[in-house]
């Protein structure tokens, strides 16, 4: 059930008044308190494509700028600890904090039903150059080599 519209960016609700027994709604993320009604569904959509552009118009005529929502940007406070940790995390991942906190909110919005788990594998290869006459057990003491000849390691 979808219980909102979009039209020129603007994003508007869809509510049933029970008291009233009307559909009503309003411009949904601006400052600016824009509301519409109507009696049918189809009703109410034209009412908000009707106080879209009835606000552009006003904006307009007072040369003022429309508010619009959803900027790209907002604040979000969480607390000391936790924005050390997702610094921490973020710096670890070798993303910035902008960066981890939007492929974060990326990842809530594609799977709000499922746990996410992240799991990965670091690895560090270390080279060991073999020359000849030394024995297995000094190569050994030094890494695991990748083949193996008669009473030497080469790699």
């Amino acid at each position: 059930m979808n219980n909102t519209f979009a039209f020129k960016g603007y994003v508007g609700s869809a509510e049933v008044d029970t008291e009233s027994k009307a559909l009503v709604g309003k411009l949904l993320f601006i400052r600016d308190v824009i509301a519409y009604s109507a009696e049918t569904p189809d009703g109410l959509e034209k009412a908000f494509r009707e106080a879209v552009d009835d606000y552009l118009e006003t904006c307009k005529q007072l040369g003022q700028e429309p508010d619009f929502p959803c900027k790209g940007s907002f604040n979000v406070r969480v607390g000391v600890d936790l924005h050390r940790e997702v610094a921490m995390c973020a710096r670890a991942k070798g993303m910035g904090l902008n960066e981890f906190v939007c492929h974060a909110l990326t990842i809530a919005i594609q799977r709000p039903d499922r746990t996410i788990v992240e799991h990965s594998h670091k690895i560090q290869h270390e080279v060991v150059i073999v020359r000849p006459g030394h024995r297995i057990e000094q190569v050994i003491a030094s890494g695991q080599p990748t083949q193996w000849e008669t009473g030497y390691a080469t790699h």
